[in-house]
């Protein structure tokens, strides 16, 4: 491993760190703030800027070295080596290659199997992992109060987040997967064409119709999309479901009529 990348590794892991910090300390402050309003004290401010920087106080150290190592390397010039080289898409070498092989051979086909079972066998764990969050958030009784509280927002999340974490957890080990055998399809796709070379057989020019897993490559994209579309779909349901709508415009009517002063 190279220095550049040593220290590009290490700068990236202390503005991860420092990140993860902040985001703890700030759902630790709202929990304990909620818990302090639940007890009564409706007025109590979760969040002000003495208890933000007293929150911060400690992180300063971490903050200050991440930025120091920035602006550092800056200076110094310090990038990746790979950053100015084209990205090397294991699908899009592996279509170029198949492209020129007049009869694919045993060991492609296998490989272009494999890509589509993955790509469907991906899906399918991803849409198998939301069906425990649309049956929650589907059931009435879990918003049949007329207001929500921080309860309901904690259950909700202990079934959305682990759920949606593994379902896109699925999708990622799926694509890797996929990654391996499209490079297992090139060698295989290469070997052929020596074969077909050394038999005097003329490579394809490149028209030649690539696999129906190769056409759907953008296809996945959309899916992904729609995938999320119908999460937010989903969200947004929940939220009218347990007031949230009628809590939205209210706060909406007191910043315009309160704050703003158009009333």
């Amino acid at each position: 491993m190279s220095r550049n990348k040593t220290y590009l590794i290490v700068q990236a892991a202390l503005w991860a760190l420092a990140a993860a910090w902040m985001a703890a300390t700030a759902i630790r402050m709202y929990v304990e703030g909620a818990a302090i309003q639940a007890s009564g004290e409706l007025f109590y401010y979760i969040y002000t800027r003495e208890k933000v920087g007293e929150a911060l106080r400690p992180m300063l150290p971490l903050i200050f070295g991440a930025v120091g190592m920035t602006v550092a390397g800056w200076i110094l010039g310090v990038k990746d080596e790979r950053a100015d080289k084209p990205v090397q898409d294991a699908e899009l070498v592996r279509n170029l290659t198949v492209a020129r092989v007049q009869n694919p051979g045993e060991a492609m086909l296998k490989a272009r199997d494999a890509q589509q079972k993955l790509h469907w066998g991906g899906w399918i764990a991803f849409a198998l992992c939301m069906v425990p969050v649309a049956v929650y958030v589907f059931n009435g009784a879990h918003f049949d109060r007329p207001r929500e509280t921080e309860a309901d927002l904690f259950a909700l999340l202990k079934v959305f987040v682990p759920w949606t974490a593994l379902g896109i957890a699925a999708l990622a080990v799926t694509g890797v997967m996929r990654e391996r055998r499209f490079a297992r399809e090139t060698e295989a796709a290469r070997a052929q064409l020596a074969e077909e070379k050394a038999a005097g057989v003329a490579p394809g020019t490149g028209t030649v119709t690539l696999p129906a897993v190769a056409q759907d490559s953008g296809r996945g994209m959309w899916i992904f999309r729609g995938a999320v579309l119908i999460l937010a779909v989903i969200l947004i349901v929940a939220g009218v479901r347990n007031g949230g709508l009628e809590d939205v415009l209210t706060k909406a009517n007191a910043i315009c009529m309160e704050c703003v002063g158009l009333g």
